[in-house]
This record gives structure tokens, sequence and C-alpha cells, in this order.
């Protein structure tokens, strides 16, 4: 008997009747994958489950985004350092210290994650697919735009509301939706940034129409 052979009920001889269930070898492989055949199913793209983003890395060209972007940050931040010029009466370690630690850590950071993406390339795990089907653009936009926002008008209303603008807007951005404690979180660290960077470097941030004010 082959897999593919009929299996028939006794009914009535010969013809089968009405009592004749004839069951393939073909339907009862089918048949096996029970309620959850059609998720099963092969070339059903809810089958599919979405990749974690945290132990699926990123495939193809677009595993090297993050470490470039990371990389060009860091060098941004190295340059800054080098080339602020500090006046003569600050004591150090001074207004370079702060970018160059912080840009030196980001190409750490960014060499580090070349490394894990040559080694899935030697393993073959990034050779291809997309590495973007999971990426949620909506956080990294409103992280850009409260930036944007932040740069454009630290100068006119000052560190302390633009900073804390900033922290509210990467708390949202992330999933907090308690709008008052997030603003009152965001304006203790703003405030605390700002403390930090007069007495710690003895610079002085800008304080926008607050200055006139208080």
């Amino acid at each position: 008997m082959t897999a593919d052979s009929e299996q028939s009920v006794p009914g009535t001889a010969g013809d089968p009747g009405p009592g004749t269930a004839t069951v393939t070898g073909e339907s009862a492989g089918t048949g096996a994958t029970g309620a959850d055949g059609a998720a099963a199913a092969p070339g059903n793209p809810e089958a599919a489950e979405a990749p974690d983003p945290e132990t699926a890395p990123w495939s193809g060209p677009t595993m090297w985004v993050v470490p470039a972007l990371v990389a060009a940050l860091g060098a941004v931040c190295l340059w800054g350092a080098f080339t602020v010029e500090a006046p003569p009466n600050v004591t150090r370690p001074g207004p370079a210290a702060f970018p160059g630690a912080v840009g030196g850590l980001l190409l750490l950071v960014a060499a580090c994650l070349s490394a894990v993406n040559l080694r899935h390339l030697r393993s073959g795990a990034g050779s291809g697919g997309n590495g973007l089907a999971w990426f949620e653009g909506r956080p990294v936009l409103l992280i850009l735009a409260g930036l944007v926002v932040h740069i454009a008008v630290l100068e006119y209303v000052g560190w302390l509301l633009s900073g804390a603008l900033l922290f509210w807007v990467v708390a949202y951005a992330f999933g907090a939706r308690a709008h008052v404690r997030d603003a009152v979180v965001a304006l203790s660290m703003s405030a605390a940034v700002q403390v930090g960077f007069s007495l710690g470097l003895g610079l002085s941030l800008p304080g926008g129409f607050l200055e006139l004010v208080l």
C-alpha cells in the first residue's frame, strides 16, 4: 500500500456508497496541521513571524547603517572637542573633555557594531533579506524633530526649557504617556545638566529670555 492509496470504510459491496469515507495520503498529511494549518502553510504572508530586533541582526547593506551613523556622530564630537575655543580662565578638564569622551565612546561602539556585523557575515547570517522589515520609524522621526526644534529655539528660550523639551520628546517617543510627570523629570534633568556645566566645567549654557527675567 502506497502513501497515496485510498482507504475505504466498508459500506456496500462493490460501489462505495454514502457510508464510505475516502482518505488519501496527501489529505491525511495536510490534515496533520490541524487548526493551525492555514498559519503553517508555506506562502502565507501571515505565517512568517516578525523578527525580534534584539536577536535578529540587520542583513544586507542595511546592517552598516547604524555603525556608520554612530561613527559619524563620534567623528563630529571629536572634531568639536579639538576645535573648541576655551576661555583662558577655564580650569581643567575644560570644555573639550566632555565631547572628546563622548566621541571616543561613540567610535568604540561603532567598532563593536562593525565587529558583530563581520561575525554574522562570516557565519552567513547577514547575507540577504530585508533587515529593516521590523524597523519602526515613528520614534526616530519624533526624536529627530525634537532635536531640530531644540537647536532652533536654544538661543531664544535657553537651555533650561529647550533641554527639557528635548528630554520630554525622547521620553514620549519611547512610549511614556505620563505627561506631567515626564515634564517635571525633564525639567529636573535639564536643570541638573545646566548646573553641572556651570559648576563642573565653568561653562554657561544659553539662558535665553530667562536671563532677562531672572
